[in-house]
Parts: structure tokens; sequence; C-alpha cells
């Protein structure tokens, strides 16, 4: 089995676009409840006045942990950044992780150094 036959049957199983599309939901409503969240203290030091809305969320990878020395079920992270709306360079990440079973499990939050 190649990476590539991996590749096929985690995206017919867990639905690719449905989990990628929920993915970006979930951020989008993170953003959206900015004001009563963890991100409202991350916000104000945002530069150029810009708010966490003026980002562009783009999709970037999905990440399987298979035989991890942590844990003794694999698991996946859907990877989603936020690039600064004039040079479109990425600042800041969004991973959500999901147990085996397609379920979230855990968010992170960050910015790229």
């Amino acid at each position: 089995m190649s990476l590539l036959d991996v590749e096929f049957i985690f995206n017919q199983h867990y639905n690719f676009n449905e989990l990628k599309n929920n993915s970006i939901k979930l951020l989008e409503n993170l953003i959206n409840n900015s004001c009563s969240n963890y991100l409202s203290e991350e916000e104000g030091k945002l530069e150029d006045g810009l708010r966490f809305k003026d980002y562009i969320i783009r999709y970037k990878c999905i990440e399987l942990f298979i035989n991890n020395h942590d844990r003794v079920i694999p698991f996946f992270r859907v990877c989603l950044e936020l690039l600064h709306p004039k040079t479109e360079i990425q600042k800041f990440y969004y991973d959500i992780e999901y147990t085996i079973n397609g379920e979230f499990s855990d968010e992170y939050f960050g910015a790229y150094n």
C-alpha cells in the first residue's frame, strides 16, 4: 500500500471535503465570537488595527499521527492558517485534533514566529 492509497482511503472514510469545510467553519465561528473567547486578548495585539475577521483562512493539510509514543491510538489534525490580508503571508495557525473515530478532540491556535 502506498501513501496515495492511504490518502484515498482516508479521504473516503472521513469525507475529506466535509471535514475540511467543517473545520473551516469552526475557525470562522471562533473568529466571529473573538470578543468572548481566548482570541480577545490576541486580537488587541494585531498590527495595523486589523481584526481576525480581516485575515484570510487557508486550509494547509491534514497530519496523521501513527505510532505516536504519547498515544496508543492513532489520531489526526486538520491544519488551517490565517494569512495577512495584504501580504497573504501566514501569520497564525489553527489546528483541530480529531480522534480516530473522527470526533473533535482539541484545538490549537498560535502565531508563526
